[in-house]
């Protein structure tokens, strides 16, 4: 039994060091030269369920850099809507973004739900008025398959692809999903992430921010500020999701 809790604690430590090593190594490397970044979210909480190692690498590389998020729905599924929007500016203001640079839209054809298909072209609409008003250059969003195969994480993809056809002087970057195995072993990850590096070298590698050990607890006071959403197993989430810790950006324009 000893033997075994030392082996544990020499695996669990060699993973430590690893993360610590590579998150300092990655924490410079952010590509994206950008004076007005869109983050394009589906819900209150994706910010930092799933982007907050990217925010806090703009935040620590690119401080002149400014943020906006739009999200485009009040997660109402619950009844929650009012309360999670004031959610929404808190985490935010947790990542460093101010109120004024955050906003909530309530369409009636952008209702929460994990059934719901969302019209690309009503969000192509909507993203313009925030990207001319703001002079917005780049655009961060989920991927085709939204992390979690969820229907409103897709539609924010598929409303940027929209957006494109018309507008083609924006940056845009897709945040990639993984495999639901990978998606919940933590900071083990940083792992494959290494063997990745190795094997695949840029143009085709993605963007790979790490958190630090400081960053990654401040993504993690932002979700708290979610206080309708801390349910049980919300807490495994920021404690096994590897979006807690580690992004992966792939540039699509």
């Amino acid at each position: 039994m000893i033997a075994f809790a030392l082996s544990l604690l020499l695996v669990v430590s060699i993973l430590m060091y690893s993360y610590a090593i590579l998150a300092q190594q990655q924490h410079h490397s952010l590509p994206i030269e950008s004076k007005n970044t869109l983050l394009l979210i589906a819900h209150p909480d994706d910010e930092c369920m799933f982007f907050g190692p990217t925010l806090m690498s703009i935040r620590a590389n690119s401080p002149k850099t400014k943020i906006h998020v739009v999200c485009l729905s009040t997660g109402d599924a619950v009844g929650l809507g009012d309360q999670r929007k004031k959610e929404l500016k808190r985490s935010c203001h947790v990542f460093g973004i101010a109120p004024g640079h955050v906003r909530t839209f309530d369409h009636k054809d952008l209702r929460d739900g994990m059934k719901n298909r969302w019209p690309p072209k009503l969000i192509a609409d909507l993203v313009k008025e925030v990207i001319d008003k703001y002079r917005i250059d780049t655009v961060i969003t989920f991927d085709d398959f939204g992390v979690s195969g969820h229907l409103n994480h897709q539609a924010a993809y598929h409303g940027i692809q929209e957006y494109l056809r018309t507008h083609a002087y924006l940056q845009v970057y897709k945040l990639k999903s993984i495999s639901l195995v990978r998606k919940y072993i933590g900071i083990v990850d940083v792992l494959f992430v290494k063997a990745q590096q190795l094997i695949v070298r840029p143009p085709t590698a993605p963007w790979i921010s790490i958190s630090s050990p400081p960053a990654y607890l401040q993504t993690h006071k932002a979700m708290r500020q979610h206080r309708t959403q801390l349910v049980w197993f919300r807490w495994l989430y920021v404690t096994f999701s590897r979006y807690m810790y580690i992004n992966e950006l792939e540039q699509v324009a």
